[in-house]
């Protein structure tokens, strides 16, 4: 038999190390979805608090130039849209944010329509999908309570005061924020509009007039924006029979439009070149420039 020197006995003795454990024995187990929520609240809180406040010393009552402006019936629709937005966009506003909007009470959660105002509650309006909360940004968690208007369209809820939201709804928070900031999340979250005060004026706002300030243009709305009218008189200056084009404020829509037609082709004539005309305006490229429009032919 072989002998075994001592050193080779010495090392045979030593045990092998054990191996090296995988991972953090001692990792915590995953959080509850609510204590979650809670902490990522807390942690927003802190950073709110850290941050300077724009609107410290608001009190939510509503701005004198804002109220002017909303008072002033006497003027016509488009002077009254004209002085009401360079009023809105020289302050702030005010938006609603969920009193308890944790993820797992989302579900749950309704929106009111604008056109149907039923109580806090909002019991009987039509609904729109409930959006994820953005725990980073209060503003972009009034998405959430987007609303739906009468013509189908999804808006973002903005309000003047917090007794004008209140008067909406009692369950959710007033939160101040620039226009450019609200106007931003509503084209991000919703069609690119904004209701003023539902619950009480219901004040739908020229889509125009939220895209430009989300972008930090002015709106200039296009009843005295001559650039787009050159565009759209060149447009309807190439359909067949029209032979002049002229524009002004509506009465109900933000431009009129007058269209002079060739009568010489007779009534199957001046309906072509109507419905030509219809053809261009209904181009979803004006959208963001003409908020609705409304075509007035005349005879040649």
């Amino acid at each position: 038999m072989r002998a075994v020197s001592q050193s080779a006995k010495n090392h045979q003795a030593v045990p092998a190390p054990a191996p090296a454990p995988v991972g953090d024995s001692t990792a915590e187990p995953p959080q509850d979805p609510q204590v979650a929520a809670a902490v990522a609240a807390r942690a927003k809180l802190e950073r709110l608090l850290a941050a300077p406040a724009p609107f410290a010393d608001d009190d939510g009552s509503i701005s004198p130039e804002v109220r002017k402006a909303l008072e002033a019936v006497d003027l016509s629709r488009h002077q009254y849209l004209d002085e009401l937005w360079a009023a809105l966009v020289g302050g702030r506003l005010i938006v609603p944010v969920a009193a308890h909007a944790l993820p797992g009470r989302l579900k749950g959660s309704l929106a009111q329509s604008a056109g149907l105002p039923h109580g806090p509650s909002g019991d009987g309006a039509q609904q729109v999908p409930a959006h994820e909360v953005h725990t980073a940004d209060a503003c972009q968690d009034a998405a959430t309570l987007a609303v739906n208007l009468p013509d189908g369209h999804i808006a973002l809820p903005v309000f003047t005061s917090a007794e004008a939201m209140n008067q909406w709804r009692s369950d959710v928070r007033p939160v101040p924020v620039s226009p450019q900031r609200a106007a931003q999340v509503a084209c991000l979250s919703t069609d690119q509009l904004w209701v003023l005060d539902p619950g009480s004026r219901d004040l739908r706002l020229p889509r125009p007039a939220v895209v430009a300030l989300a972008g930090g243009e002015a709106w200039v709305p296009s009843w005295r924006n001559e650039p787009v009218q050159a565009e759209v008189r060149a447009q309807l200056q190439e359909v067949d029979g029209v032979t002049g084009v002229a524009f002004g404020p509506g009465e109900s829509a933000e431009l009129r439009v007058f269209i002079r037609i060739d009568a010489a082709g007779g009534r199957a004539g001046v309906a072509r070149s109507l419905e030509g005309c219809q053809h261009v305006m209904v181009n979803p490229a004006w959208g963001d420039l003409i908020d609705t429009v409304e075509l007035c032919p005349l005879p040649a």
